[in-house]
Formats: structure tokens, sequence, C-alpha cells
């Protein structure tokens, strides 16, 4: 978000966005051994990986490797007994356990999501002494654990916007004839807790400019589902709403269309809302507050009303929306709303608690430039820490206050104070924004080979970051300077391939503008030829 933004004039939207929010309660937890609720973990999992790839492919996958990496705790064994286009049926079982569970899903190719049956578990023929050794009861949780939001129960089913066309037709191709996954960089298949493939964000525009509006409402509800399940591929579902997050005009005619088209769709709304968000941010500029026009916020104010609108609307449509709160959470900060930022958090992770993101979205809502403070930052980040037992991508949320203060150290020119302070905060986890911080810190301190590698780290997390590929072109490009042979070339044909993919990403950033026309004008020999 643009620093020092005192107001956008958008009006008070708390009050109303309250008053409308309506959720449903979470399911209960139920007992089990330690090896059933492990059992039922992984074949849950499976359920989230069977979605997304019915999303793709219109069919399902009875082959583990085609689908998602699914990381299988110690003693399960996981078989897809049947799978094809109307459904799927798995079974997992436990080195140590007394029991089998199964897992089904069906599908009669009317709807996008399959309808899950379990997991449900039956006890193995087992003497009463080896069943006394296997079966342990899980322990009873500790108080600050049963003080924390339930997750939803897999084997309950869970509304979401309907992906059935609500009106019109659209000419774009089915959601099986194109792959929105990016590849897999090298063998690292999870890095921090969290798979490293993820969605491609110009496929998916690319769905959007061709009308694809069937395959879009597929596969957004197929990943959001997904999340509920599984808090690890939390990254797809909002990498792939970013895709619209782009102030290009040329956009709004096909979104508004989708919503056209089809009036139930949740995913047309939240996509649109996520154009209109960026069209604000947009429209107010990059300037601090005193530089910045009364008519900059009035056109921002206008933009975020109309994002407001599509968002309600949304959680209309879908009540368990996490996509929705995030960009709630975020909203709230142009009004200095925090309690209304708290209020969205909390009803957002009784949807999933195990978020990452929702809670990073919320820390940055707590920085002393919006009105919060590094003690409010430091008592959230204490709160989380129980759900950090499961997702250890919540141990980083200890990071951002070290973070903060390293950006305004730098900024001040306290070069020393700024390279300590993002060091300490990457000792609570490698997370993409505390390595980009201290790699465009290396790259103005001319550390080019450093700035390399933080950079990389950060593509790995965030493949398709735009700022990102922009810096580490600007590295590539020095380090290509000082190279010759082939090791220059290496460098200046990556350096364009980073710097075109950051423009075609957002052709709206000035500085990415900036930066391509002087690779054109310098190197136009390394320019990557287009994409056929």
């Amino acid at each position: 978000m643009p620093a020092g933004h005192n107001g956008s004039g958008g009006g008070h939207w708390s009050i109303a966005i309250l008053v409308a929010l309506c959720l449903l309660g979470c399911s209960e937890r139920h007992n089990s051994t330690i090896q059933g609720t492990e059992m039922r973990v992984a074949l849950t999992d499976l359920a989230s990986a069977e979605d997304v790839y019915y999303a793709n492919n219109l069919r399902y996958s009875a082959d583990q490797s085609t689908i998602v990496a699914l990381t299988l705790p110690r003693g399960v064994t996981l078989a897809i007994e049947s799978a094809d286009e109307h459904g799927w049926r798995a079974s997992a079982t436990h080195e140590y356990g007394v029991e089998t569970c199964y897992v089904s899903g069906r599908n009669d190719g009317s709807v996008a999501l399959a309808v899950v049956d379990g997991p449900n578990c039956k006890p193995l023929h087992l003497s009463a002494t080896l069943r006394d050794v296997r079966g342990r009861k899980v322990a009873a949780p500790t108080s600050i654990e049963t003080d924390a939001p339930a997750p939803v129960a897999p084997g309950v089913s869970v509304p979401v916007a309907s992906a059935a066309p609500a009106g019109g037709t659209s000419t774009g191709q089915p959601a099986g004839k194109v792959s929105v996954l990016l590849p897999v960089v090298g063998a690292q298949t999870e890095d921090f807790g969290y798979p490293t493939q993820t969605i491609d964000r110009l496929a998916v525009r690319r769905l959007l400019m061709s009308r694809s509006y069937d395959a879009l409402d597929r596969l957004l509800t197929a990943y959001a589902d997904s999340v509920l399940r599984d808090y690890r591929v939390e990254y797809r579902l909002f990498d792939a709403y970013a895709a619209f997050g782009v102030a290009v005009p040329a956009l709004e005619p096909f979104l508004n269309e989708w919503v056209q088209q089809r009036p139930t769709s949740a995913a047309a709304r939240l996509a649109r809302a996520s154009f209109f968000r960026a069209s604000g941010w947009n429209a107010r500029g990059a300037s601090y507050a005193s530089k910045t026009t009364n008519q900059q916020f009035v056109r921002m104010g206008k933009f975020f009303q109309l994002t407001f609108d599509d968002l309600t609307e949304a959680l209309r449509l879908d009540p368990k929306s996490i996509v929705a709160y995030r960009q709630l959470i975020d909203l709230a900060t142009t009004q200095r709303e925090a309690a209304m930022s708290r209020q969205m958090l909390d009803r957002a992770l009784k949807i999933q608690p195990y978020s990452f993101l929702l809670r990073a979205t919320y820390m940055h809502n707590l920085l002393p430039r919006w009105g919060g403070s590094y003690e409010a930052m430091a008592r959230f980040a204490e709160e989380s820490a129980p759900y950090a037992k499961r997702n250890p991508r919540i141990n980083a949320l200890r990071g951002f206050v070290d973070w903060d203060k390293g950006r305004i150290s730098e900024a001040a020119g306290r070069n020393g104070d700024a390279i300590e302070a993002y060091n300490r905060a990457l000792q609570f986890g490698n997370f993409w924004q505390f390595r980009y911080e201290r790699g465009t810190y290396n790259s103005q301190s001319e550390l080019n080979e450093e700035a390399l590698e933080d950079f990389n780290s950060v593509l790995i997390q965030f493949p398709q970051d735009a700022d990102a590929l922009n810096d580490r072109c600007h590295v590539e490009y020095e380090l290509g300077r000082k190279a010759v042979g082939e090791a220059q070339a290496a460098y200046y044909s990556q350096a364009f391939r980073d710097i075109v993919l950051a423009s075609a990403l957002d052709p709206t950033d000035g500085d990415i503008r900036e930066r391509l026309a002087f690779m054109h004008e310098n190197i136009p020999e390394f320019e990557p030829p287009p994409e056929q």
C-alpha cells in the first residue's frame, strides 16, 4: 500500500459490513486415535488435490503423482482405488493403526466440486492385545488449543458459490483444455511449509480475455473449496485472483460481462473487486498524502466503494469466501478502522484457522504508519503462535516488527541497523517479504550476488511477483556488465526474460516500463522471442 495515506473518502463502510455478514458455525472436532487422525488428514488433503485436478482436467486422477505433492504422515499409506470423470474412491492405512479409513467423491458432471463422503474409518480385525498396543487415543488438547477455532470438518458440506451458468453463454474453452499451474522449477517442490507450484496469473487472465467464464467459475470455486480443507494451497487461491488485480482498463468489460452473465457467481464478483481495488490504488498514485490531490483521493474512494459493493455481494453468495475477507481486511486500513479489520480477520479465521496470508494481511494493518504499534504486532504474533504447530509459516509473524524496523532504518540511511533488522526477521523463517527487503538493500549496496540469491528465494515462494522480477532483472544486468562470454549472455538473457514477464504481469507499473525500455535500448539482441 502507498505510504502516508490519510483517508479515501470512501465513506464509513464498517457498519454496513458488520450488519450484512452472517457466517455459519464451525463443525465440532471428532475423537480418534492418533493414527486415525493422521489418516483422516491425509485423505482430506487428497480430496483437496482431486478437486483441483478436476478443475483443470474434468476428470479425477487415480495417480497421486499427477495431482499435487502430498506430504503423508509417517506410517500412512494412501491408495486411490478408482477414479474417472464421475468420481473417485481412496483408502488409507497406518502401519500402527487399528482401523482403515475411506473417502470418496462423486460428481454427475453438473457441478464443479465432488460430493465427498468421508473420511470414515472401520476397525481392523485385530486381537485385543494388538489393538491395545496399536490404538492410542489422542491426548486431550491443552487449554490454549481448546480456545482456538476449530477447522471445518472434512465430512461437512460447505456452501460455495454456484459454478453453474447463470445466464448467457461463453465462447471460451473449458478448464480441461488449459493449464493454469506454473511448472515446478528445479527439484524443490516445497518451501517454508507450502508447495512451490502455484497459479500462472497470465493463464488465468487469458481465460478471462477469451470469455472462458465457465472454466473460471470451475477453477476458482475448486480452489476456494480446497483451501477450506488444506491451508497449504492458499497461495494458489489468492494468486488466481491476483490475476485480476491490475488496473488495466481492458479487463473491465470482460469482468462486467462475467458478472452480468452469471449473477450467482461469487468468483465473478471477487475477480471484479480485485480489479476495482487495484484501480483505486492506481488512481491515488504512490506519492505521500501531502503530494496527492483531493481529486486523486476522490477517484480512489469511488473505486473502493465499487470494491466494497462487489465484496458484499460475493459474501452473500458465498459466506465462506476468505478471498472476500482478505480484501475487506485490507480496505479497513484505508478507513483507519482497526476494529473492523479485526472483526473481518476473526470471521475469516473461523473458516480457515491455519491461514498465514489472512494473518499477514492483518499484520500490515498493525504497522505504526497505519495507526498500529510494534507492541500490537508482537501481541498478535504471540496470539497466533499456537497455530504454528500445524502451519510453521505462522512463525514468520514474529519477524514483521524487525522487517519494518529494517525498512525505516534503511530509509533513514542507517544501513547497519537495517541489515541487522532484516537478518533478525529472517531468523523467524525464510519468508519472501523479508528476503525481498534484504535483496533490495543488497542491490542498492551493490552486493549483487547476495541480492540475486535473495531474489531467487523470493521467486521460489512467489514466482510471479512483478516487483521481485523487476529488481532481479536489475541485479542480473549489473552482473552481466561485469561478466564476459557465455556468462554475460546468460545474465542478460535471464534479465530480459524477467522484465518481459514483469511487464506482462503489471503493464501499469512505471518503474517496470522504464526498465523494459532501458533493456530494449541497451541490449536488444537478448530480448526473448515472442511466445507462440
